[in-house]
């Protein structure tokens, strides 16, 4: 029961900034902050194409295009001011997901005779225009352009069936290399029973590691490596762990199942690392999971983590954890972290942010230069691994339903 469109955004009667990249960017910038402030929780959305979003909401079965209306005006206010020349339209296609991605990719002209009212019935769903001053069906002519209540339909279902969810297992979230605009591979974590999820949408803040899921998360390295024949997996072990003799034993026979044939594939994320960890307990951790692990990454919650007393060569990468709290506190964490840049190639240690959540942190964090990153605003929480996937910075997040074979060409035409 999960109603998703998708949403294009048309500047110009004649389309003629459909290949604009600084327009696009614009675009992107100003939809994306509407969306981000209106569009909230449990609904989700995200950027899969240039002037193109999908939007999807768990709790209905249709979408009022009506809402959307205000997006309109507002990017028209923002483009060409209060009395500016200029036309902006919106049009959303709503129908199954492989419909919508289908109509994400397709080619201006059939947009625009899609505009004028000509349906070539090549598309199953219903299109809505939306512009400043009107909303009206285009797909049928004349038809709804509201959806049902969201409300009325939770209240229709059984209570019982409300509350199942989907069972613990391990998911993933993809790791982005900026400089190259490509996912390099995913960082996995483990995902409770009975949490709330529709159509791969999940909560930004369920990914939180924890020592005695570690073991659990291990579990799915094999069905990881299998599922995508490339990209780093990042697998997390908390520092604690590693320092606990008692700890240590009882991990270790799940190291020695992992497949030591892909070691190359395989890092370790150790989580909770202190500001400033002991010579000797970073070298014990070191010696413990080398045999299993190609590289190591120490997962950190303080900006000033003291990377010059880090020994050379023991770790590959630094991730900062944002901290939990309101953004201009974790922007200047990134701006922090990011200040030490030197610092940490003298070491030879590439630096990472993590839980990177909205689209206004993403840039900051591009236009300082971060090399990795990861969080909601980069993958949602995915199924599957990413694996080694090309895809510009303009189209993240990636979702799971924006990964399948519709939406690379997508990419790749964009």
């Amino acid at each position: 029961m999960t109603a998703i469109a998708c949403l294009k955004v048309f500047v110009g009667d004649e389309l003629r900034f459909a290949d604009n990249e600084t327009m696009a960017a614009l675009v992107g910038k100003v939809a994306g902050a509407y969306l981000e402030t209106t569009w909230l929780w449990p609904r989700r959305y995200g950027l899969v194409a240039p002037f193109s979003f999908v939007l999807a909401d768990p709790r209905a079965t249709q979408l009022d295009a009506r809402e959307l209306q205000a997006l309109a005006r507002d990017l028209q206010f923002k483009l060409f001011g209060e009395k500016g020349e200029g036309d902006i339209a919106l049009l959303m296609f709503e129908g199954d997901q492989t419909d919508v991605m289908k109509f994400a990719g397709i080619g201006g002209a059939q947009l625009k005779a899609l505009l004028n009212g000509e349906d070539d019935g090549s598309l199953v769903g219903r299109i809505c225009r939306i512009t400043p001053t009107e909303v009206s069906s285009v797909v049928p002519q004349g038809g709804p352009v509201c959806g049902t209540p969201p409300m009325e339909e939770l209240a229709a279902l059984d209570p019982v069936a409300q509350d199942a969810g989907p069972p613990a297992r391990t998911v993933y979230r993809g790791v982005y290399h900026t400089g190259r605009e490509v996912f390099i591979g995913s960082a996995a974590t483990w995902r409770a029973a009975n949490v709330p999820s529709a159509f791969g949408f999940t909560d930004s803040h369920a990914d939180i590691d924890y020592p005695e899921n570690d073991i659990a998360t291990l579990g799915g390295v094999v069905a990881a490596l299998a599922s995508v024949p490339v990209g780093v997996m990042f697998f997390p072990i908390s520092f604690s762990t590693l320092v606990k003799p008692g700890a240590r034993a009882a991990l270790l026979p799940h190291l020695e199942a992992l497949p030591r044939a892909s070691r190359g594939r395989l890092a370790a994320s150790i989580y909770d690392t202190p500001r400033a960890p002991s010579f000797s307990a970073l070298s014990q951790a070191r010696r413990f999971l080398e045999p299993f692990f190609c590289r190591l990454d120490l997962r950190v919650t303080d900006p000033a983590f003291q990377v010059d007393e880090l020994p050379v060569d023991l770790a590959s990468s630094v991730t900062l954890v944002l901290p939990a709290s309101e953004e201009k506190a974790r922007l200047a964490a990134v701006t922090r972290f990011i200040r030490e840049a030197d610092a940490y190639r003298r070491k030879k240690v590439w630096q990472g942010l993590n839980d990177v959540r909205t689209r206004r942190e993403l840039n900051h964090c591009l236009d300082l230069g971060a090399p990795f990153l990861t969080g909601a605003a980069v993958t949602d929480l995915l199924e599957a691994p990413v694996g080694a996937t090309s895809l510009s910075s303009l189209s993240l997040p990636m979702h799971e339903w924006s990964s399948g074979p519709e939406q690379k060409a997508v990419v790749t035409a964009a």
